[in-house]
């Protein structure tokens, strides 16, 4: 069970917001593991930022996810994190998993569009620019890298 909703944000919200992790200026952190990947691939790295994490703002960006934030009424925050993944010559799965070990919703917000997605109950969530989908952190998920644009970008909100 999942909700998917598209043009989440204004055109302006959104554009600000891609514009800024798109930038050169955007801190992106090096993460050695990507929920450790199936059939041992060696394509076992992405790219993070912490804008919420144990019970404290983490990033000077966290004030541009307000939009979203506020559309998901969000009565407590529990962890944001942006994910890059970097272009792929074939499609590479992640492990599914779940986000937390507690009850709790999941938000996925896609800031751009290209041919990656998520899988959630076996179906695929196409990765499609100011597209969001929400579900419960009981489900699980995996994300696949894409083929066709240099990165994939997708922002993970876990709230109650």
């Amino acid at each position: 069970m999942f909700k998917v909703i598209d043009n989440y944000l204004s055109e302006d919200n959104h554009l600000r917001l891609k514009d800024i992790l798109e930038s050169n200026n955007f801190a992106w952190y090096f993460q050695k593991r990507s929920v450790n990947l199936k059939d041992n691939n060696k394509f076992d790295f992405h790219f993070g930022h912490n804008f919420y994490f144990n019970d404290n703002v983490t990033s000077d960006y966290f004030k541009f996810l307000n939009p979203i934030i506020e559309k998901l009424e969000v009565n407590s925050l529990i962890r944001i994190k942006g994910n890059l993944n970097v272009v792929t010559s074939k499609p590479v799965n992640s492990k599914p998993h779940k986000d937390q070990p507690f009850d709790c919703k999941v938000a996925l917000y896609y800031l751009n569009t290209n041919n990656g997605h998520t899988v959630i109950n076996n179906k695929k969530v196409k990765s499609i620019k100011n597209r969001i989908v929400l579900f419960d952190s009981s489900v699980e998920h995996y994300g696949v890298t894409c083929t066709d644009e240099p990165i994939k970008v997708v922002i993970n909100f876990n709230y109650v």
